[in-house]
Order: C-alpha cells, then structure tokens, then sequence
C-alpha cells in the first residue's frame, strides 16, 4: 500500500504585528502560492494549519481544503532570549506557556498519522503547515542539525542521506513515500 505526502511550508506572510494566527500572506505571498498549483494540481486531498497563512497557501494550491488544528506552529509562549538555536540543541527546552520542539514532533505525528489512515492506497495528500512544526514531525525519522542560526539553516538527513541542506524557505516542500505506512523515502523541493 503506498500513499504520498507534501509537507509544505505556507507562502511568504505579511510583515505586520498582529497575532501570529492571523497574519494574511503577502502579496508577494499571494503569487508564490499561486505558482504551485500546477505543481500540486494532481494530489488528492489537501490539509492545512489553522493559522490564516496556511490556509491562505492552501486555498489557492487546492480546491477542497481540510483545517485541522494540530497542524499549527509551535506555540512560542513567553520569549525572553533568542530560543530558536537553543531549542534545536535541547529537542525538551521551552518558553514558559509554550511548547517544546519534542511537543510539536508529537502533535504533528499524531496528526499526520490520522491522515495517512484516512487516505487509500495510491493516494496523495498535501500538507501545508509551517517550518518549525514540519521540521519538528520530522525529527520523528530524521536528524537535524542546525548549520547556521543567524538565517534558520538546516541539514537534515534521513536514513544518513542529506535530505535538505539550507534554509526551509516559503513554499518549499518535502515529498514522503509511504509504503504500508512507513515511510520509505523523503526528498525535499525549493
């Protein structure tokens, strides 16, 4: 039984303070999304996080879309320092009132395995979540280490291959194979 999934990152968002759920992409945001509807025009299903952005991503990628909740990004809580490098080198450190990076590994996991028990076989899902919260499901199959803080960059390998090696940039997307729902391959897209 094989089943694909498109973990993608939401389109570049609009650069205002308000709260973080609710921030709208930008128009910059609006085109890039736009560009991958062809790319995606033959999945099956499509599911986003209930943050405005995602589901913005999501809406002008696919026709029918799935809110679920659990997709969201991680929940920041309290931030009194820079936490983002520190949380990659602790996978349990957390701001007060906000989640872990092992917090989110398991929400995403549970979240995306009731997809994947949903779809039938030859089917393919998309995804569109955000890059903590996609990196953090990863962290279930996969190592990452951060290669430079100062612009979020990653390397991660799966199965000792290097998977992505550089920045998770807006739209950029990982395509998981699953056979009999395990996972047997992941290459990424920018």
């Amino acid at each position: 039984m094989t089943k694909k999934i498109y973990l993608m990152r939401h389109s570049i968002p609009e650069k205002i303070n308000i709260e973080t759920s609710q921030i709208p992409l930008s128009k910059e945001g609006i085109a890039l999304a736009k560009s991958k509807k062809e790319v995606m025009k033959s999945i099956d299903h499509c599911f986003s996080s209930s943050y405005k952005r995602a589901i913005d991503t999501a809406k002008l990628i696919a026709d029918k879309v799935v809110i679920k909740d659990e997709l969201h990004e991680r929940i920041i809580g309290e931030a009194f320092e820079d936490f983002w490098l520190k949380q990659y080198l602790d996978h349990d450190y957390q701001n007060p009132n906000g989640e872990s990076l092992n917090d989110v590994k398991k929400r995403m996991k549970i979240a995306i395995d009731s997809i994947l028990r949903k779809m039938q076989d030859g089917e393919s899902a998309i995804i569109v979540s955000h890059a903590t919260a996609i990196c953090s499901y990863l962290l279930n199959y996969c190592d990452i280490t951060v290669t430079n803080p100062s612009d979020k960059s990653r390397k991660i390998t799966y199965k000792d291959e290097t998977v992505m090696d550089g920045i998770f940039a807006p739209t950029n997307y990982f395509e998981i194979d699953f056979i009999n729902d395990s996972i047997d391959s992941i290459c990424f897209h920018s």
